[in-house]
């Protein structure tokens, strides 16, 4: 047993409410404690006999300071602890436990002393089979129903359960809880476990009633996949979690079926990259959370598909998405105040800083519809929905089924404005309640709508681009539509403007909308893609993370060097690219981990060709770990049947590189399903890795020259030919099915059965002028070749 007396210098400071940020809003500050020479870390409450605590975890120990006057705080005492930046307390009866990284397993504080500063404690480091194995612990939970203590992190990285039951004071060792790797925090309420696994960026579910035996019941990735802290709501079926990396957001979880957790809403104090979210905690379903560089927020969480900031407190003066300002925010204390801490007072100092605050809490005032266009009357995603009221509400985007939940701290009349680029701007008068659901149904109508009908060709021959999906983006909407057997396809209700069109085997071009009825796209053929629009790329995954994603590439960073460029290739359309995961923030938040991601094209027909000629641009990057990195980037080649690798690159470089030519046919007979893969491997043990792909391109080269079978015997004329062509043909060995009009980059344009072994056809005459290729197909599978050109009449 120990005790010691009051011996540390603090500096008071009084304040009043709004003095550090204009948009402070139902919190009060009522006053600040320095610590000079000390960061702090998380803290805790504690009242008894009508006296209220603050536990503060500073780094030299924890600092306990009576707050029950809220403007005149002050220190107690400070049991002596190692030092160290991080110091996690909880409370369990009228003992305080204390964990930190600096090691001396779970220091026990009995405060039923207070307010003397003569308290006796104690360090627990384990019974059992742990028996003085507890060292440094990053955080811990009490279930307080059941009576269980349960330490995270640490010297044993996952959780171990300690029994408080028999003697709070004297803890015994009971179980654990060891998958998933790494538990940095968790929730834990009559034997169930809300575990937050940090590094792998999932929330898991776990039945902790057999604690030599746990259940896992079920995981929830989170969105940034940096789980840090849960809690859960009164209604004991919703858990909120926090990311303690951007983009960082508070993010609701339906949990009552832990097999199929469902995300509900998440909230942010700007866009998600602005701050980042540490610690929360549940008071009558508001989430009291402390946010790094934005302070103490108060949400309503009572509609937990509909989170809505109802107040704030900016404790820190600087701003982004740093891991300076703070920590923590205790909101349990029975007169209703809060306590926060800062780790230093500034930017890299060493003086941490206690608030003392009053809130006011308010349930939110709701507002929920749908969007709908009005010349389809089909739901419109994207509209943008911004309550004008004295304190800034958060812009909301309709979703794809044209539903939006909103809302503001503030009671009164207000202007909603609904809006969307091209779209003509509806505002209305809405009246807000405290606690109500106010409803918004709203139209928008086009700025210019027109109903079109496309054809589909191809430049230079006028040949009808038939069975094709075709997408065409512009700056209001995009439309992905499928051409019929004559090349046509329909759009009612289409905006005006400048479209970029694509399809696979086709290059991309623009067409310019202005007026209704009949237009002709005419396309390209040619095998590229530089992943401006969608062409139906498939991606597959064995890996945990970092899958391969289509989008404008976000830089990444390792030890303050750049991993990944923040840019597609400078020479193409558009600014996306194919990378694997795109956080953004350091390398390792969203590269690929515990296996392989792959990326394939949708199949060339190139089974007419005697060869090809790939080219691309890719980045690969390998880094990290605590071995030399020895992981790759292979490109794989596959023809329906056969698959062969044809480049495998290890060097890691964070900037775009061009592969050079590479010819098809030095690995795999050309077919009509030819495929390429882009595939990204952590091999253990794992390291750093993360990849992109551009300017995919693959040129087919001369038509096949295989020789004709000997048996065969075929001619075509006139070639070339202003009309049509005869073919005549005789193929004593074999059954010939079929005569194929293929364009020149072998995609089949009509079929034509044969009668038997000998015959002729008159074929080619709504061809346009052109190059073609005539391909006589056996049953057997052999085949032969013919070029014919078609001429101007």
């Amino acid at each position: 047993m120990k005790w010691l007396s009051h011996s540390s210098a603090l500096l008071l400071t009084l304040a009043v409410a709004g003095s550090m940020q204009g948009q402070n809003f139902n919190i009060q500050l009522r006053a600040t404690l320095d610590y000079p020479g000390q960061t702090l870390a998380n803290i805790c409450g504690y009242a008894q006999d009508g006296r209220e605590y603050a536990l503060v975890g500073a780094s030299r120990g924890l600092s306990i300071v009576e707050v029950t006057n809220p403007t005149a705080p002050k220190e107690i005492v400070q049991i002596p602890g190692p030092n160290n930046l991080w110091r996690e307390i909880k409370v369990y009866s009228h003992y305080a436990y204390v964990t930190t990284e600096g090691g001396g397993g779970v220091q026990i504080v009995d405060l039923s002393k207070l307010p003397s500063p003569n308290l006796d404690y104690r360090n627990y480091t384990g019974t059992g089979e742990i028996a003085d194995q507890l060292g440094a612990i990053h955080a811990l939970h009490i279930d307080e129903t059941r009576g269980f203590l349960y330490t995270y992190g640490g010297n044993f990285s996952s959780v171990r359960v300690h029994d408080l039951n028999a003697d709070p004071y004297y803890p015994t060792y009971v179980g654990k809880f060891d998958q998933l790797g790494y538990i940095h925090d968790g929730y834990v309420d009559n034997d169930t476990m809300y575990a937050c696994h940090i590094y792998a960026g999932v929330m898991s579910v776990v039945d902790m009633r057999n604690k030599n035996n746990p259940v896992l019941l079920g995981t929830v990735e989170t969105p940034s996949r940096f789980a840090h802290n849960s809690w859960m709501l009164s209604d004991r079926k919703t858990v909120l979690t926090t990311d303690e990396r951007v983009p960082s957001f508070l993010t609701a979880y339906d949990v009552s079926d832990p097999a199929n957790i469902r995300e509900l809403d998440r909230y942010s104090t700007n866009d998600g990259f602005g701050s980042i979210g540490h610690n929360t905690h549940i008071l009558n379903d508001y989430a009291v959370t402390s946010w790094y560089t934005d302070g103490v927020t108060i949400v309503d969480a009572h509609k937990p598909d509909n989170l809505v900031l109802v107040g704030q407190y900016d404790t820190w003066p600087g701003e982004g998405p740093t891991f300076d300002g703070c920590w923590g925010v205790y909101p349990y204390l029975p007169s209703g105040n809060m306590v926060a801490t800062n780790i230093p007072t500034t930017g890299g100092g060493q003086a941490g800083r206690l608030f003392v605050l009053t809130p006011t809490y308010q349930r939110a005032c709701y507002l929920e519809g749908r969007v709908i266009d009005g010349c389809s009357g089909q739901p419109l995603a994207g509209a943008e929905i911004k309550i004008n009221s004295p304190l800034i509400a958060p812009v909301k985007a309709s979703r794809s089924d044209g539903s939006f939940k909103s809302g503001q701290p503030t009671p009164g009349s207000f202007v909603v404005t609904v809006s969307k680029p091209g779209y003509q701007t509806v505002q209305k008068v809405v009246t807000f309640s405290a606690g109500e659901v106010a409803t918004l149904d709203v139209v928008l109508n086009l700025e210019t709508a027109y109903n079109v009908q496309g054809l589909a060709v191809e430049k230079g021959t006028g040949a009808p681009i038939v069975n094709q999906r075709i997408v065409l983006r512009g700056a209001v909407n995009a439309y992905d539509v499928q051409t019929d057997a004559t090349g046509r396809f329909d759009i009612n209700c289409m905006s005006g403007g400048t479209y970029r069109v694509g399809a696979w085997g086709y290059r991309t071009t623009t067409v310019d909308i202005e007026n209704d009825g009949a237009f002709t796209l005419e396309l390209t053929p040619g095998y590229y893609d530089d992943f401006e629009l969608d062409l139906g790329w498939t991606t597959s995954a064995t890996a945990s993370s970092g899958f391969w994603e289509r989008g404008v590439p976000v830089a990444t960073y390792f030890q303050n060097a750049l991993s990944n460029p923040g840019n597609d290739v400078s020479f193409d359309n558009g600014e996306e690219c194919y990378i694997t995961g795109n956080g953004g923030g350091q390398a390792g938040n969203d590269d690929v981990d515990n296996g392989s991601v792959t990326l394939s094209t949708p199949p060339m027909r190139l089974g007419a060709y005697s060869d090809a000629v790939l080219k691309y641009h890719f980045w690969f990057y390998n880094r990290g770990g605590n071995t030399p990195p020895n992981d790759r980037f292979e490109v794989r080649l596959s023809n329906g049947t056969q698959s062969a690798l044809i480049r495998t690159d290890t060097a890691s470089l964070s900037a775009w590189r061009y592969s050079g030519e590479i010819r098809l046919r030095n690995y795999l007979p050309l077919t009509n399903q030819m495929q390429v893969h882009f595939i990204a491997y952590d091999d253990n043990p794992g390291h750093l890795v993360e990849a992109a792909v551009d300017a995919f391109e693959v040129v087919p080269g001369t038509v096949s020259t295989a020789e004709t079978p000997p048996l065969l015997q075929w001619q075509v004329t006139p070639n070339p030919s202003p009309d049509a062509f005869w073919v005549r043909y005789t193929w004593t060995d074999a059954e010939p099915v079929a005569l194929d009009i293929m364009d020149a980059l072998g995609r089949n344009l009509e079929t034509h059965p044969l009668p038997g072994q000998s015959g002729e056809l008159f074929i080619g005459h709504t061809l346009r002028p052109g190059a073609y290729l005539l391909r006589l197909q056996a049953a057997d599978g052999r085949q032969a070749v013919w070029r014919v050109v078609r001429t101007a009449p």
